[in-house]
């Protein structure tokens, strides 16, 4: 939701007035991204909105085209806004959100930490159209690094099959086909996804996208409505189906009473509803089996889906791993029951028999979460593929008038003449690039659209428009030449004009082999007996004439694309200053805001605070107590009077006025119970060193310090107990509602300069004995000892290792 009034409010903000200030609060927005305002999805939609929507004409739309617009009273202003642009302040809002953590942090605006890498869910049947218009509508907002539009059903596939896929849940050997159920607010889809390691495909994906649990609602609202014109039949001042606020009220009783009834085992809901209309009460009990009974239709539209998926994945529902469920509309007992009982499953089982492993309403966003770690080039993540699904198949169609071919994959083509061919099969992957090849000249067009078969068997919306695209080429005028043109869908799924190339055949000469040497000799292996090597002349040869070798020269050719509805960059840009704009707006309303609440808080909260004796009370003195008191009753009646709609600066003003009263009383205050502890940290300070300087006189440990030290350390010291224990008499002879002689943060200054001068002289590092160094005579080198010959001598050197010293040498003791 985006509510507007004085300023924007965005989902649950807006959630919280969207009954009061329903003509300003848009709801169902991606219902109608993207659609052309007399699009029959557009029509239908529009009558379940209580918001005006008007047509938005774009600058170069053809054929009368028109987009949606709504229109909404903002300050007092009435403005028209896109649908597409809205959107975009919804993907910006939840940015915010995200960013609101580090925001706070760093004391910054959210929205200067809005995220750099998303990957936003899309409902897969979104049209090209749509998804492009979505795109657009996040750069209004100023949405900037889309890395993807992920389809909900492949995301939600992402969220449940990475970290299966990291505890080696699945095999190549053995397939793993899990069927998805998402059933949301508004759309029913099933799609069946093979997991292998390191890797999903989704093989097929089915929609009803009309059948949600607002569909649910509905039912019990128009039953609800029905009741009450019963018993108030002929009192009534007309239909509660013609009035819009009673109808949401109604759709409000009756999500409330479809939760009720969604656990097993509840039998009966109650409703009560006071003053719905012509101020009259209503209360009515809706049971189990009814409201059963009410939703048959919308159930009996749940197989369909189901049948198809299997069907086009050539499967049965055998053959499934498992059958997760999502969306918050799956939670309805009866959809369960159903659901189940299509797939054969155990309805006496838990949850029927189908899994809930996964958070039903936060499954998609968890999946785009990790496809864009997966994305981002920020975070270290293992490899994932995902194979995504084409929902619709695409066509490509030119004039017939000249010879023509479609190459699907680069070194494959089809010469067979024809004027349209499926580039994009239903089921392809994306993102991919496929061509065709023509003989064009001059300026001519490729149209690009959705194949009839969309709409014969892939619920494409019918009466709608199938032109995606036009492709404007210019070729050279003069020849008709050969021409590839590179169709590109994207990441998004959204398709474009890769590149447009002539393509021409140059043949050009290779040059001939150098011709042989004449009288080359040769050494044979044939000889006489003496091993003689027998010379044989080579003759001269013919040489071949030079190979033609043919060469591809491509030149890109200018081009332009031509869609229906689309935004171009100046409109974006209009759109995006006008957000910014308003996103300032929203900022002064909110500092605004946040000025009169700091204002209504102070007053408050000085107002008691200034007569409870245990607060203020004593700290002031009566002159000043009547003049705050009177201040505060004064600005509280502005507050509430004159000042309600005052600006930011004049709140500011007025609690700088009553600060200017209010200060000195708390200032007292805050002195007098923070003093006793403060003059206590300095009087233990002052004693610590006291008692050091009469202890270390005389230790040995302590001799280094100079007598002129320690004198200045005494000083120092004898100052500062000078000073406290005077400003202790001088403190204590006033009274508490007078300002103090001396505050805590002299105190502390005085305990912080007496730690500086005494501390580093009491810590001071004795200092190092010098060394003296000795030097050590060498002692004179040994005479050469006599060897002794003989058998005694050798064994006795084994024996003790060393060379018997001889007789006549003196024995060097000190050695």
């Amino acid at each position: 939701m985006v509510g507007f009034d004085q300023s924007r409010a965005m989902g649950e903000a807006a959630s919280s007035t969207a009954l009061s200030n329903y003509k300003n609060t848009i709801t169902n927005i991606k219902r109608l991204v993207g659609l052309s305002y007399n699009d029959p999805r557009a029509t239908s939609e529009m009558q379940k909105v209580a918001y005006k929507c008007v047509p938005y004409k774009h600058p170069k739309s053809k054929d009368g085209e028109e987009g949606i617009a709504v229109q909404v009273n903002l300050a007092g202003e009435t403005k028209t806004i896109p649908i597409e642009a809205v959107a975009g302040m919804i993907v910006k809002h939840m940015g915010m959100v995200a960013a609101s953590k580090s925001a706070a942090e760093t004391n910054v605006d959210p929205s200067e930490c809005l995220p750099r890498d998303w990957v936003i869910s899309i409902p897969g049947y979104y049209t090209d159209a749509q998804r492009r218009a979505f795109l657009a509508g996040c750069e209004m907002a100023g949405v900037k690094g889309v890395q993807r539009l992920m389809n909900e059903n492949t995301a939600t596939a992402l969220a449940y099959g990475i970290f299966k896929d990291i505890r080696k849940e699945f095999t190549a050997e053995t397939p793993t086909h899990v069927m998805f159920i998402d059933m949301g607010a508004t759309c029913y889809s099933v799609s069946i996804v093979d997991f292998q390691p390191g890797k999903l495909v989704v093989k097929s994906v089915q929609y009803d996208e009309n059948l949600g649990g607002r569909d649910f609602d509905t039912i019990i609202a128009d039953w609800i409505a029905t009741k009450f014109e019963e018993k108030y039949k002929g009192k009534l001042s007309g239909s509660p189906r013609d009035n819009a606020k009673v109808m949401l009220k109604l759709h409000v009783a009756a999500e409330k009473a479809k939760k009720t009834l969604s656990p097993a085992g509840v039998k009966e809901a109650r409703i009560n509803l006071e003053c719905i209309m012509d101020d009259l009460d209503f209360s009515i009990s809706l049971k189990q089996e009814e409201y059963k009974e009410l939703c048959d239709p919308l159930l009996a539209r749940l197989k369909s889906p189901i049948e198809k998926a299997l069907a086009e994945a050539q499967l049965s529902s055998g053959d499934l791993t498992s059958v997760e469920i999502v969306g918050g509309a799956t939670r309805v007992g009866s959809v369960k029951t159903t659901l189940a009982g299509i797939l054969g499953l155990d309805v006496n089982a838990v949850n029927n028999g189908l899994s809930t492993t996964m958070n039903a309403d936060e499954a998609v966003s968890r999946g785009c979460a990790l496809q864009s770690a997966i994305l981002s080039p920020r975070f270290k993540v293992l490899p994932y593929e995902v194979i995504e699904y084409q929902p619709f198949p695409i066509k490509i169609e030119w004039d017939g008038t000249h010879e023509a071919g479609m190459e699907v994959d680069a070194d494959e083509q089809n010469p067979t003449p024809t004027n349209s061919v499926v580039m994009f099969e239903r089921g392809c992957n994306f993102p991919i690039v496929r061509r065709v090849t023509l003989r064009r000249s001059g300026k001519f067009a490729v149209d690009a659209m959705y194949d009839d078969s969309a709409e014969e068997k892939y619920n494409y919306p019918k009466g709608v428009s199938k032109a995606i695209a036009s492709f404007k080429i210019n070729a050279p005028p003069d020849t008709d030449c050969k021409i590839r043109v590179n169709v590109k869908q994207d990441i998004h799924g959204s398709l474009t004009l890769s590149s447009a190339q002539m393509v021409e055949e140059i043949i050009e000469e290779e040059p001939a082999a150098p011709p042989a040497e004449e009288g080359v000799e040769a050494k044979a292996a044939e000889g006489g007996a003496d091993g003689e090597a027998a010379k044989v002349a080579t003759e001269p040869t013919e040489q071949p004439a030079a190979a033609k070798k043919p060469k591809l020269k491509k030149t890109n050719l200018e081009f332009s694309i031509v869609r229906p509805l689309d935004w171009t960059e100046a409109e974006i840009q209009k759109e995006n200053e006008a957000e910014v704009a308003m996103a300032n707006a929203d900022r002064v309303v909110r500092e605004t805001s946040d000025a009169r609440n700091e204002l209504e808080s102070y007053i408050y909260d000085m107002r008691d605070k200034i007569i409870s004796e245990s607060q203020l009370a004593t700290f002031c003195t009566d002159a000043e107590k009547t003049a705050f008191s009177t201040k505060l009753e004064s600005f509280e009646n502005w507050l509430y009077e004159d000042g309600f709609d005052a600006n930011k600066s004049a709140f500011v003003k007025k609690l700088e006025e009553l600060k200017q009263l209010g200060n000195p009383i708390e200032n007292r205050q805050y002195e007098a119970r923070t003093r006793p502890n403060a003059n206590t940290m300095l009087q233990k300070t002052i004693e610590k060193y006291t008692s050091w300087l009469n202890s270390s006189q005389g230790d040995e440990k302590y001799a280094h310090i100079t007598d002129e030290e320690r004198a200045n350390c005494s000083d120092k010291l004898d100052k500062a107990s000078a000073w406290m224990y005077d400003m202790l008499d001088k403190q204590g002879g006033l009274a508490a509602n007078v300002d103090p002689v001396v505050t805590c943060e002299q105190i502390y200054a005085k305990n912080k300069e007496l730690n500086d001068v005494v501390s580093p002289i009491m810590h001071k590092p004795k200092p190092k004995p010098k060394v003296e160094e000795k030097k050590k005579e060498e002692p004179a080198p040994a005479p050469a000892e006599e060897k002794k010959s003989g058998e005694e001598e050798e064994t006795k050197k084994e024996e003790e290792g060393a060379t018997p010293m001889d007789e006549s040498e003196p024995m060097d003791t000190e050695k």
